[in-house]
């Protein structure tokens, strides 16, 4: 699968596939791997990448008569330039526009961008986009990070205390975070409304500061041990070494009049805990 290397002057790199514009890995300078991707997943056309950066886009999950999560991350987007900053982090951006495929199944004219920068301890994905026809339109999006962890069972989430919630695995609407921190046992899917702009992942000896601009949800994954067994692009396990964190705007659609643009984005921090 075609995809792109970007290495910042001080070593941290991250990988991009033109297949959805999908970040596959993120190592910071001086680092270890921080995303997860799973081994069995499908790296082919028209299927989607299980891990990384999945980006969803124009309806998140089944949230609407479109194929889940989209058509986004299963698309081939063009690399309209990538090179390094004036301070040395490295930067790609990707396009997509409507096709002959994506009118067929939503029926407007669109351009959407994505901007990965990579630096130091930093990675930060921003996606654009821009009503370029004649008809209004509305969407849902979602960055589907999926961050790596060591074991799930020592993972925390802090940052989403007193904030309401769509309990996806069980239907429940309207309900309250009343956790100081949010710990993982089981499957975990969450949709949580007007989130501040940091969420912090902790584990071990090192913590994920999760930072969102324009994006108004997120969303908590893991799918648990007997969900996982099911997803035959999960590989055995791997669920115990994963946990998504995604910035989304899914709560309330975003609505664009012809010529309007939106742009939302997500930052990743790797940083050592504190102790």
């Amino acid at each position: 699968m075609e995809q792109l290397i970007l290495r910042a002057h001080d070593g941290a790199q991250t990988t991009i596939t033109h297949h959805g514009a999908h970040v596959c890995s993120w190592i910071p300078a001086g680092g270890k791997e921080q995303l997860f991707l799973s081994k069995t997943s499908e790296f082919r056309a028209g299927a989607a990448i299980r891990g990384g950066v999945p980006v969803i886009f124009p309806q998140f999950a089944g949230l609407g008569a479109l194929p889940k999560h989209g058509f986004a991350r299963t698309s081939n987007w063009r690399l309209q330039r990538s090179g390094h900053t004036e301070i040395g982090a490295a930067q790609a951006v990707f396009e997509l526009h409507e096709s002959i495929a994506t009118i067929a199944l939503w029926p407007y004219v669109f351009r959407a961008e994505l901007t990965v920068t990579v630096a130091g301890d930093s990675l930060d994905i921003a996606l654009a986009v821009e009503n370029s026809g004649d008809t209004a339109f509305s969407f849902t999006a979602a960055l589907h990070t999926y961050l790596a962890v060591e074991d799930i069972a020592d993972v925390s989430v802090h940052g989403l205390a007193g904030l309401n919630y769509r309990d996806s695995a069980t239907g429940a609407e309207n309900c309250v975070d009343t956790g100081e921190t949010l710990g993982i046992a089981g499957e975990v899917d969450r949709i949580y409304a007007n989130v501040p702009a940091q969420l912090e992942l902790r584990q071990g000896a090192q913590s994920t500061l999760i930072k969102s601009y324009g994006f108004s949800d997120a969303v908590v994954w893991n799918p648990g041990a007997v969900k996982a067994a099911s997803l035959a692009d999960l590989e055995p396990g791997g669920y115990r070494r994963m946990l998504c964190v995604e910035a989304g705007a899914i709560m309330d659609a975003v609505h664009l009049a012809p010529g309007e643009r939106w742009s939302g984005s997500q930052g990743l921090q790797a940083i050592p805990s504190p102790r």
